[in-house]
């Protein structure tokens, strides 16, 4: 296939600009690349380069792009940009509401809360815990990612963002193993539940699949036996959906998969498909109605342009019968890159995931950089892959849940190309350098 020159002088001009005037704390760095477009499931960048894009945004843009959605946005901001919701509700935000109350697992009374991040949709959902409990201490697992807001971040164990910040109680915010084998199910099982019996933990935070710790899929049976423990302590279940909700692992959560209810679930990114910073807590009406008025406000809460375009992204969803072509395609393209990985073991360890949610774990035996190396070669090639992982290990690939069948096969096959490079150690030279001088994550 053919290769670009990444990144080109038009976004290395762009990251000369950011590092004058942008704090470093707003930029991860990943590639050093600009990305002013996109089309269908590609995105282009500032010196008009086109990838297929496996990072969407960070998992948010799941309908790809010229969806035509934006549409929506601007209609209703050209009615009204904002009401202050808090103060004058709005029918697009009710409206909404309705929807996802109807879209989520569990047939008890449900309310939702609405915010503008994933990060503060977090934090709400342990307020909520905390108030209706009246217990401090929330369980999660170690490299659980669920943001950088005061409760979020603290509720995280990803990396090393919480130094010189926060300084929490360990009591808190126990945090776990996830586990992936049946010896660590029941080792953890037995740490929740000594943690429980204190009478200090009011329930537990976790995402279905851990995602920036490298797609990690709990071992079968680990949250059915964590719920019903729950359930013997009157403690809650939070889960974090994030980045797996809104189709993204074939069905419309994560958590289905587990075929359990929640006490609350907790979305964004994919949410707006990435078209508006936005946010939801939604569950069970006592857990969320225990925080009193005005204690889970924002300005731009239940902001009706925001509303009215995610009401008409779940509708694009079901129109176009995603969830279910998100569990098909997924299921094809993992299959693919598995049988690359068999041709490749030395190269690359595992690949697993759910739906268009796919860690494709290298090995790391030799730099340590292996991963951002494999990826920043694919980008090469045009197939804009992340990756991430507690030792930036996994190669990230998230789609968009319009992905074509084209792009399945082309992602697959700059895959092989990429993992025999790297086999019989002909990877660039240039390649190498560019990871050390645009990849400060």
């Amino acid at each position: 296939m053919s290769e670009f020159e990444v990144p080109g002088k038009a976004s290395r001009n762009v990251l000369s600009e950011l590092k004058q005037v942008i704090g470093k704390s707003n930029y991860a760095g990943l590639f050093g690349i600009s990305i002013t477009g996109g089309e269908g499931d590609r995105i282009i960048d500032a010196d008009g380069n086109s990838y297929i894009d496996c990072l969407t945004g960070a998992s948010a843009n799941i309908l790809g792009y010229g969806s035509g959605i934006e549409k929506v946005y601007a209609a209703q901001a050209k009615k009204m940009q904002h009401s202050g919701f808090s103060y004058s509700p709005n029918r697009p935000a009710i409206q909404l509401a309705k929807q996802l109350i109807d879209l989520t697992p569990g047939d008890f009374s449900k309310k939702v809360l609405f915010g503008l991040s994933g990060s503060d949709a977090c934090g709400g959902a342990i307020e909520a815990m905390r108030k209706y409990t009246r217990k401090f201490g929330v369980i999660s697992f170690k490299n659980d990612y669920h943001g950088t807001t005061g409760l979020s971040q603290p509720a995280s164990y990803f990396h090393s963002y919480s130094d010189g910040i926060y300084n929490p109680q360990p009591s808190d915010f126990p945090k776990h193993i996830y586990p992936v084998t049946e010896e660590q199910k029941h080792q953890t099982l037995k740490e929740i539940e000594k943690d429980l019996s204190s009478g200090h933990v009011g329930g537990v935070l976790m995402e279905t699949i851990q995602g920036d710790a490298g797609v990690l899929l709990p071992t079968p049976g680990f949250i059915v036996e964590l719920k019903e423990m729950l359930e013997q302590y009157n403690a809650l279940l939070i889960v974090d959906e994030v980045q797996t909700g809104m189709g993204r692992t074939g069905y419309w959560w994560a958590i289905e998969h587990e075929e359990i209810v929640p006490d609350l679930i907790v979305t964004a990114k994919g949410l707006s498909a990435g078209y508006a910073p936005i946010s939801a807590i939604v569950g069970r009406e006592d857990v969320i109605d225990s925080l009193f008025p005005g204690q889970e406000v924002f300005t731009f809460t239940g902001h009706a342009p925001s509303t009215s375009l995610v009401t008409e992204v779940i509708h694009y969803i079901k129109r176009n019968n995603l969830v279910d072509r998100s569990a098909q395609k997924g299921q094809v393209l993992k299959n693919k890159l598995q049988e690359v990985q068999q041709q490749y073991p030395e190269v690359i360890k595992e690949v697993r995931g759910r739906g268009l949610m796919i860690g494709m774990e290298i090995n790391q035996q030799k730099q340590g950089d292996e991963a951002k190396v494999f990826a920043m070669r694919g980008v090469e090639k045009g197939i804009y892959f992340g990756y991430f992982g507690k030792n930036d290990e996994v190669v990230r690939i998230e789609p968009p849940l319009i992905i074509k069948d084209e792009s399945i096969d082309q992602i697959v096959e700059v895959t092989a190309e990429v993992a025999s490079e790297m086999k019989k150690g002909h990877i660039p030279k240039k390649t190498v350098q560019k990871i050390h001088e645009f990849s400060s994550y």
